[in-house]
C-alpha cells in the first residue's frame, strides 16, 4: 500500500487557501461591496372585503448591500414591499412591513420598517334630504315648503364617517326669483370617502304671490297679579297690522296673536314689547313686534255690602 505523501498534500492545500484568498482580494478590488438607497412602491395584500385601510404609505425607503456591480443594474422595481392586512381589524392597526430582495442583495435598512394605519368597515344607511333656502325672493313673493323627489337617499362609506350623518343637504338659491323653482341639486357638507346614490336629487320650491290684508291684533296676557291687585285694561300699539302671504293662506288669517305677557305677582302696569305669533306658514307680518300695556288697579278694600233682596223690598 502506498504511503501518503502529508507533506505534498499540505503544500496543495496551502495553494489552494491561498488562490481563494487572492480571488476574494481580487473581486473585492475590482468589485467591491457598496450600499444603495431604493425607494420602493408599497403594497397592501390580502385585505377582507367590506373594510377600507387609510394610511397606508405609498412607498418606503430600502437601504440594500451587495456588490457595486449587483447594485448598478438594479431598480426599485426589482424589490417588493408588502403589508398583509389580511388579519386586520376595525380602528388603529400596527403592521410590519416584508421586502423581498434579488438573489445575492441583503436589505440592512427599513424605514419605515412597520406601518400604522386606520381601518373601517364599508356600511351603508338611507337618510332623508333636507333642502336649505338661500337668499330672499323678491318683494311680495313668500317661500313655500320645498318638496324633494326622491325625498331619501342611500350613503355609502366609512363606518366612522356614515353613521354620524343622520341627513343630508341640498342648497336653493331664491335670491330675487318671483316664480317656482324646480331644478336639480347636488349634496353639500358630506365628509370625503362617502357616496350618495343618487348623486342629486329634484327640488322644487314654490314661490307664491303674497296679497297683502290689514287684521286686528289679540294682545295675550298670562298669570295673575299680585294679591291685591286686578287688571284694569289690556291695550295693543299698534291694534292693527298689515299681513301678507300667498291667497290661499291669507284667506285663513283673520287676527294675530302676541306673544303672552306674563303679569305674575306683578303689582304696577306692565309696558313691554313683544313678538307676533305668524298665523301659518308663509305669513309676512309689518311691524314684527307691538307694544302691549298691562294697567293693573288696587281691588277695593271694604267693597260695598249687597242689601239682601227681602230687605230692598220693607224699604
Amino acid at each position: 500500500m502506498p504511503r501518503l505523501n502529508w507533506r505534498n498534500l499540505s503544500l496543495q492545500i496551502l495553494s489552494l487557501l491561498m488562490a481563494l484568498i487572492l480571488w476574494v482580494y481580487v473581486t473585492n478590488e475590482q468589485n467591491p461591496l457598496d450600499e444603495r438607497l431604493f425607494n420602493v412602491s408599497l403594497q397592501g395584500r390580502g385585505m377582507p372585503d367590506g373594510y377600507l385601510v387609510t394610511g397606508l404609505p405609498s412607498t418606503v425607503n430600502v437601504r440594500a448591500q451587495g456588490s457595486r456591480g449587483q447594485l448598478t443594474t438594479l431598480s426599485p422595481g426589482d424589490f417588493q414591499a408588502v403589508v398583509d392586512l389580511s388579519a386586520i381589524t376595525p380602528g388603529e392597526n400596527d403592521l410590519p412591513v416584508n421586502v423581498n430582495s434579488p438573489p445575492g442583495i441583503r436589505v440592512i435598512q427599513l424605514s419605515p420598517s412597520r406601518v400604522r394605519v386606520q381601518v373601517d368597515r364599508i356600511v351603508e344607511k338611507e337618510v332623508p334630504v333636507e333642502v336649505t333656502i338661500r337668499g330672499e325672493p323678491a318683494a311680495g313673493y313668500s317661500v313655500m315648503a320645498a318638496t324633494v323627489d326622491p325625498p331619501l337617499v342611500h350613503l355609502k362609506g366609512p363606518e366612522r364617517l356614515v353613521n354620524p350623518i343622520s341627513r343630508v343637504t341640498v342648497p336653493i338659491d331664491v335670491q330675487g326669483v318671483n316664480a317656482t323653482v324646480e331644478k336639480p341639486a347636488s349634496f353639500t357638507g358630506l365628509p370625503r370617502g362617502v357616496s350618495v346614490i343618487p348623486p342629486a336629487v329634484r327640488v322644487t320650491v314654490p314661490v307664491l304671490a303674497m296679497p297683502v290684508k290689514e287684521v286686528p291684533v289679540e294682545p295675550q296676557v298670562r298669570g295673575t297679579p299680585a294679591a291685591g291687585y286686578r287688571v284694569e285694561e289690556v291695550r295693543v300699539e299698534p291694534g292693527v297690522i298689515q299681513v301678507s302671504a300667498p291667497a290661499p293662506v291669507l284667506e285663513g288669517v283673520q287676527r294675530v296673536n302676541t306673544v303672552p305677557v306674563d303679569i305674575s305677582g306683578v303689582s304696577q302696569d306692565v309696558v313691554r314689547r313683544v313678538g307676533l305669533v305668524a298665523p301659518g306658514n308663509g305669513v309676512v307680518m309689518r311691524p314684527e313686534q307691538v307694544q302691549v300695556t298691562v294697567r293693573l288697579s288696587p281691588l277695593p278694600e271694604n267693597p260695598p255690602e249687597r242689601t239682601p233682596p227681602e230687605e230692598q223690598n220693607q224699604t
